[in-house]
């Protein structure tokens, strides 16, 4: 997240078509009817559905148009330019509104490693560990109430106290099987925070941990 920026979150379903006539493939833009009370630059965590459909993405992206009031044929709303990580998931999501049967699966290796994480929520450290982790993300576990799909927390990446801390959303939590009480964290850190979280990432990846 770049310093600065408001980050707005929010889950959405839409209709099918209502979701491939404001994605814009070409262009990395998608048009979401909401959020029109937000402002051009601001950030944007959105985790989407197709009613109809099982499946869900987070996508991440910078508000370049706002469109405050509107009419049956063009409702008020904002469009996002899609930062590149989040398009093969939009790209996912219009095939899966088209009808198309789809698998969804993550690119980047998830390494298998547990590693010492605190987790800000709501002023409190939650102090945890990570499951696994990617240079997108992690999965966590967690104690407690499990965060909601969609909300945005802070990861301190050290122990000191000038730590850099990553933001992340909250891409999926889950209760029982494999990964009993967990919360996977899609990292949005830019800057000093974007440049730990690769270097734990690439840590990681030179530890010889197995992959998921």
């Amino acid at each position: 997240m770049t310093q600065g920026r408001k980050l707005h979150s929010v889950a959405l379903n839409l209709d099918a078509g209502q979701f491939l006539a404001g994605w814009r493939p070409e262009a990395g833009t998608l048009f979401l009817p909401a959020l029109s009370e937000a402002r051009v630059g601001d950030e944007v965590a959105v985790r989407i559905g197709i009613f109809g459909q099982t499946i869900r993405a987070t996508v991440l992206g910078v508000i370049g148009l706002v469109r405050r009031v509107g009419r049956p044929t063009l409702p008020p709303g904002v469009e996002l330019t899609l930062d590149r990580v989040s398009l093969p998931a939009a790209t996912f999501l219009a095939a899966a509104a088209r009808g198309e049967r789809v698998t969804f699966r993550e690119r980047a290796p998830r390494y298998v490693i547990s590693r010492e994480m605190t987790v800000l929520r709501d002023g409190l450290q939650i102090q945890t560990s990570s499951l696994n982790l990617s240079e997108g993300g992690c999965a966590v576990a967690w104690s407690g109430p499990l965060p909601m799909v969609g909300e945005v927390l802070d990861l301190k990446l050290g122990r000191s106290f000038l730590a850099p801390k990553a933001r992340a959303v909250v891409c999926w939590n889950a209760v029982g099987g494999d990964t009993a009480r967990a919360a996977g964290l899609r990292i949005l850190g830019a800057g000093r925070a974007g440049r730990a979280w690769k270097a734990l990432a690439g840590e990681a990846a030179r530890s010889g941990a197995p992959t998921a």
